[in-house]
């Protein structure tokens, strides 16, 4: 009786995760992520790449507590960029990375989520999913929300304004350096590069919401996440990709 408890428990806990496998930081609390009318229902769906073209729009549970008060920074990362030349280790790309977000009184989705909106565009502008054709594995882009701290961040837009400064990008690392403490909610989801990719998404319950702010239009079988000693390389050892290939690799 104690072993199946135990059993049920584990499956849970696995059940909560909106991080991927392995990933950290690890978060159970749901970042509810919509790209127009579809959501990210389930942890790991599948969405074509046209569907996350230009950047989602975000929503907390109500059992998050949000604060109309607080800010949030708004974080998209993909975790399968292809190797670099000559390296055989995937590496990570920043996606995104927003601030200034804050909860709407708007309420969106069966569950009466708070909708977040901000203004800004960066530092790091909104980049849409573009895995290469010649990538078999689908890429996983992991969605983060973390409350901002009252200093300013050690980063600027010139940062991020190309896609080399935003390749082995180190969320663990970054958010220890600006006092971003652990995530408040998370979701991720992959996209194919080949044709014939296929999707799974769920038509969301309230379409595109007005008065969001702070939507751009994108301008520029998943494996285990291992960490730095697995899959992911986060050095930035990008010599070999130049001009168009390295925009190949997000």
């Amino acid at each position: 009786m104690f072993t199946s408890t135990v059993f049920l428990l584990a499956l849970a806990g696995i059940a909560r995760a909106q991080t991927p496998q392995g990933f950290t930081p690890s978060v159970n609390t749901k970042l509810d992520v919509f790209f127009n009318s579809t959501s990210v229902a389930t942890p790991g769906q599948r969405l074509k790449k046209a569907t996350t073209a230009s950047q989602p729009q975000l929503a907390l549970p109500a059992t998050a507590n949000v604060s109309s008060s607080d800010s949030y920074i708004f974080v998209m990362i993909d975790l399968d960029v292809p190797p670099a030349e000559g390296q055989t280790t995937r590496r990570t790309i920043l996606h995104a990375m927003i601030t200034d977000f804050k909860a709407t009184s708007q309420a969106v989705g069966s569950s009466g989520s708070r909708l977040l909106a901000s203004q800004e565009k960066g530092p790091a502008a909104y980049i849409g999913p573009s895995p290469p054709a010649t990538d078999s594995t689908p890429h996983r882009y992991v969605e983060l929300l973390f409350q901002q701290p009252a200093q300013e961040l050690s980063v600027s837009e010139a940062d991020f304004e190309d896609i080399q400064s935003r390749i082995g990008f180190e969320i663990e690392q970054f958010a220890q350096q600006n006092g971003l403490g652990e995530p408040l909610a998370a979701n991720f989801f992959t996209v194919s590069g080949q044709p014939g990719g296929g999707a799974s998404g769920t038509a969301g319950s309230f379409g595109t919401a007005t008065g969001s702010g702070g939507i751009v239009r994108n301008t520029l079988a998943p494996e285990e996440f291992e960490g730095r000693a697995g899959r992911v390389d986060f050095s930035l050892g990008f010599a070999g990709l130049v001009g168009g290939l390295v925009l190949a690799v997000v």
